[in-house]
């Protein structure tokens, strides 16, 4: 027997007797312990729902999506589960750890696998199936792992009601009505192109109010760096292993009380003593930056300066990826690229280079010392 969860985004949300077990298992209860944005509550306060919340979300919304679609039986049990497991791998404060775990090649989707094969007992359907849609390795599954998914359409909406941005306010319900299947693909009609535009310029703006603020990203990478300095005498699974209560204890007793963890707890953070954007840099240095080490240089930075590495921090820039929403439109009986319909996709892309920069934080008291030293090395 199945029961029901009252969700703040989607009303009820009815999960069924296998739902409702795996949910029970102490691998997805420990993601009611994981906040969905990390540190963005030190910004915005009320942002402080769950990993646990969103994933009933995506396996809601994929579940709505199957059903639009025609999808049913074991088929559509697969996406349900794939949407509920997908972010069960995520480790403490979300994005924090996941970039730490990936330097050490390590991802969160091949650790939601590794919580799929302890909880296959549970299953009715092929676990190796619900693995290969969390890895965006079946077509199908693009309902969960694609550019226009049961994910990114939760998350939207959810850190944007938890924010209170009004951005991520998307047309969920047009998205869902106007999919269909062709040639084994997910497709959008030609209909749903303005709620396809809307979507993808909701996500640019949370990046640009939410993800990106730089408040945020700051006490991110001083997070990163409490996380590496961690994991230099404790395995990454450890790390991964954690949920935010129990890394929040861990970091306390692992560093001093004037460590970086200490300082983020406290929102004590560090002040931006250089941001090199387009202005200053042009859009080839700025990819030739993104590949470079930020230890290293950070190394070199505190070393002019006279200053202890951990009172340097720098931010290397995240440019747009070289390549087009992978999103299909049918149209007059012919499936095309969204971009052929649009030119907002490719207005996004170049518009995404306005949030790229580079940036390099220390200590207020030393952020000037750090300033005239990065310039002369960063600008050259």
């Amino acid at each position: 027997m199945g029961t029901h969860i009252q969700d703040s985004l989607h009303g009820y949300i009815e999960l069924n007797a296998e739902e409702t077990s795996i949910i029970d298992r102490p691998e997805m209860q420990r993601l009611r312990r994981i906040q969905q944005l990390g540190l963005s509550s030190l910004v915005y306060p009320s942002a402080t729902h769950t990993r646990f919340q969103h994933s009933l979300g995506v396996m809601h919304t994929a579940g709505r999506f199957a059903d639009n679609l025609g999808i049913n039986g074991e088929r559509r049990k697969e996406l349900r589960l794939a949407g509920l497991l997908h972010d069960s791998g995520h480790g403490p404060f979300s994005h924090a750890s996941e970039v730490v775990a990936e330097r050490k090649g390590l991802s969160h989707e091949d650790l939601s696998c590794k919580v799929v094969d302890k909880l296959e007992d549970e299953f009715s359907v092929d676990s190796g199936r619900v693995k290969k849609i969390i890895r965006g390795e079946l077509e199908i599954g693009r309902v969960v792992a694609g550019d226009v998914d049961a994910d990114r359409i939760d998350y939207l909406q959810r850190d944007a009601h938890a924010t209170g941005v009004e951005y991520g306010n998307i047309d969920a319900d047009t998205l869902i009505r106007l999919s269909e299947i062709d040639s084994r693909r997910v497709v959008f009609d030609h209909k749903a192109v303005p709620a396809l535009e809307s979507l993808l310029t909701a996500r640019f703006h949370m990046m640009k109010s939410v993800y990106l603020h730089k408040a945020c990203v700051i006490a991110e990478k001083m997070l990163e760096r409490a996380l590496e300095n961690y994991v230099e005498s404790h395995s990454v699974e450890d790390m991964m292993a954690m949920d935010d209560y129990e890394a929040h204890s861990r970091l306390r007793e692992f560093e001093d009380q004037k460590g970086l963890y200490s300082k983020v707890s406290n929102r004590n953070l560090y002040k931006r003593s250089l941001k090199l954007d387009q202005d200053d840099l042009s859009r080839k240095t700025m990819r030739k930056y993104s590949k470079k080490s930020e230890s290293e240089l950070e190394k070199q930075i505190s070393s002019k300066a006279g200053l202890k590495t951990e009172e340097v921090i720098v931010d290397l820039p995240l440019t747009p990826k070289d390549r087009n929403f992978d999103i299909r439109v049918k149209k007059s009986g012919s499936v095309r690229p969204l971009a052929e319909l649009t030119p907002i996709p490719e207005a996004l892309r170049d518009a995404e280079w306005q949030l790229v920069n580079l940036g390099v934080y220390a200590p207020e008291e030393k952020r000037e010392k750090v300033k005239s030293v990065a310039e002369k090395l960063l600008k050259t």
